[in-house]
């Protein structure tokens, strides 16, 4: 008897563990919604984040036709009235085609070019329409070739910023990026497909208790990229009020050298055996007739990227069209005559960056490996990453690889770098110092020309800045080697997402939940009203201008300095020496 009892009691248990998990999931209770919106009817779903705080998503809302077959590298076509419900009661649909070596013991990922959907996150229980949230859009980055929305769940920024967000795919690889040198050619389709995207919300939004009216474009490093490239655009006038760039803007090599999208085309046209004629309409009829793994598997970037060198190049992404890019977009940041920039200066802006974004560096040199343990790299310049970066490398092959990339053949610069790089305290700290030197050339520098460019002699709209120094629980990408130390790029991103391809929140501790909640305070407040403080904020965040330029270091605790990376902004930009003096690092 004591032995059925115990049985019972046991199953009993079971259930109400199942259930409890279910309940916290959203999946009893949480009943489908219906919202009628211009496009057609939607159908979202009732969870809780954390038990306590109760949302709606919507996943899978088409944005445009399928780009499949005939539709394949055109612009995106606008999505008609619907006549029957979207929306699916998953987590998420399906990435973008690319490889998916970027996701190997991760998690599960599904790949189609039928992918332009967006998915909605609504706070609250009911669609309240008169409630008119401010609507943050994500575009997410990982260099114009991977990402998904499925690997990011703003869950956090919904439930305890009360901001609606939205997530977007938007194809990648050649799909989004096919660059060939032809006019008749479109170009930029990932950016078309953005825009595509920003369109719908602004015009579906509101069904959603959202005011299209008080819009805001986050990304993170290509994704914040394209972030400030649709900030150049005057064309996306009213599509959003701002801009928060993570990691990434415009830069010396935001477009593609002609020289490198001849190399992708080039591979492309080998591999799929579709012969580059003089008229463009025949290749592309020949491209549009290969099956999409195969075009996936004809642009692989390390077959690509040098062997004997290291540089900042960019191989896809976008490019200079006439259209959409008219110019060298980083040229246009200082021309405050031209419109472009004019629309920039018009929108606030947020940008910063971590501590170490040149752990980029080391992610290249592991990504070149392959298979293997030691790449072909490593093995022609006689060392290997897991012990140091010799400063030999550095002298010979990293710093000039990089300035040429950036800079054209520039000796004198690149002398200047591997002297202001050099470091004297041992094989280590020199590793560190080279790491340095690739995130100031490509992400640190051309993210103070921005906040310069945006602030200068501008009282219509707000800048801020921040740099993030606490170290993450768990490094984005491959292990770092252990000499390694800093935040790196990516890995801030856990302060505002749920992350799927990492089980970060069994690392987390206190203080990193702590300055999560921080972090999303000071950016749901300037998607609001575009002032990142408020009564409540810990600190008062100051805006950047010309003549102290105010930073938030995010750590714990938050502190507030003034003019960051003073000196090696005015190596690698000199231009801006008038604006940047040499006392970094004065506290307030």
């Amino acid at each position: 008897m004591a032995d059925i009892a115990k049985c019972i009691s046991l199953f009993l248990l079971v259930m109400v563990l199942a259930l409890s998990r279910k309940s916290a999931h959203g999946e009893l209770s949480n009943p489908s919604i219906l919202v009628d919106t211009p496009s057609g009817r939607v159908k979202g779903y009732k969870e809780t984040h954390n038990q306590t705080h109760p949302m709606i998503r919507f996943i899978g809302i088409p944005y445009a036709e399928p780009p499949v077959n005939n539709l394949r590298f055109r612009k995106p076509r606008p999505i008609g009235i619907w006549d029957d419900v979207r929306g699916i009661p998953n987590d998420h649909g399906p990435g973008c085609m690319q490889d998916d070596g970027n996701y190997i013991g991760t998690y599960e990922m599904r790949f189609s070019e039928d992918c332009l959907y967006l998915n909605i996150y609504v706070p609250g229980r009911e669609i309240k329409q008169t409630k008119t949230f401010s609507v943050m859009v994500w575009i997410h980055g990982k260099d114009f070739i991977h990402g998904s929305t499925s690997e990011y769940f703003p869950h956090n920024i919904v439930a305890h910023g009360d901001v609606i967000v939205v997530t977007f795919n938007y194809r990648l690889g050649v799909f989004g990026f096919l660059n060939i040198d032809d006019q008749d050619v479109t170009k930029n389709l990932g950016l078309w497909d953005q825009i595509a995207a920003l369109q719908w919300v602004h015009k579906n939004i509101a069904a959603f208790g959202g005011n299209p009216e008080n819009v805001t474009i986050i990304g993170h490093s290509s994704g914040a990229v394209c972030a400030h490239l649709l900030s150049l655009m005057p064309r996306n006038g009213g599509l959003f009020q701002r801009v928060i760039a993570m990691s990434g803007v415009v830069s010396r090599n935001t477009v593609v050298k002609p020289n490198n999208a001849e190399k992708v085309d080039r591979l492309l046209s080998e591999r799929t055996n579709c012969t580059e004629t003089t008229q463009s309409s025949i290749y592309l009829d020949c491209l549009r007739s290969v099956p999409a793994e195969k075009i996936v598997n004809a642009v692989i970037l390390q077959d690509l990227i040098p062997t004997d060198n290291i540089t900042a190049d960019l191989y896809v992404g976008p490019s200079i069209d006439g259209d959409l890019i008219i110019k060298d977009p980083y040229l246009l940041l200082s021309d405050f005559d031209s419109s472009e920039s004019r629309f920039f200066r018009s929108l606030d802006f947020v940008a910063g960056t971590t501590d170490v974004e040149g752990s980029l560096l080391y992610r290249k040199i592991v990504d070149s490996r392959k298979t293997s343990l030691v790449s072909e790299y490593e093995n022609n310049l006689n060392f290997s990453l897991d012990s140091e970066i010799p400063f030999h490398v550095f002298k010979d092959s990293i710093a000039p690889g990089v300035i040429n990339s950036l800079y054209g053949n520039n000796p004198i610069l690149t002398h200047k770098v591997v002297d202001f790089y050099h470091s004297h305290r041992g094989s280590l700290d020199q590793s560190n110092q080279a790491i340095q030197m690739y995130g100031q050339a490509t992400i640190v520098t051309p993210t103070i020309n921005a906040l310069v460019a945006h602030s200068r002699n501008n009282a219509a709209s707000k800048t801020y800045h921040y740099l993030v120094t606490l170290i993450s629980p768990l490094p984005e990408g491959p292990p770092p080697p252990l000499w390694f130390g800093g935040c790196g790029h990516g890995d801030e991103l856990y302060l505002l997402f749920r992350l799927m391809a990492t089980p970060i929140n069994l690392q987390m501790r206190d203080f990193h939940h702590d300055l999560s909640r921080k972090v999303v305070r000071y950016w749901t407040n300037f998607a609001k009203t575009g002032n990142p403080s408020d009564d409540d904020t810990e600190i008062t965040w100051p805006a950047y201008d010309e003549d102290k330029r105010h930073y938030l270091i995010l750590d714990y605790p938050i502190i507030s300095h003034i003019d960051y990376s003073s000196e090696e902004v005015a190596l690698f930009q000199p231009e801006l020496s008038n604006y940047v003096r040499t006392n970094s690092h004065d506290e307030l």
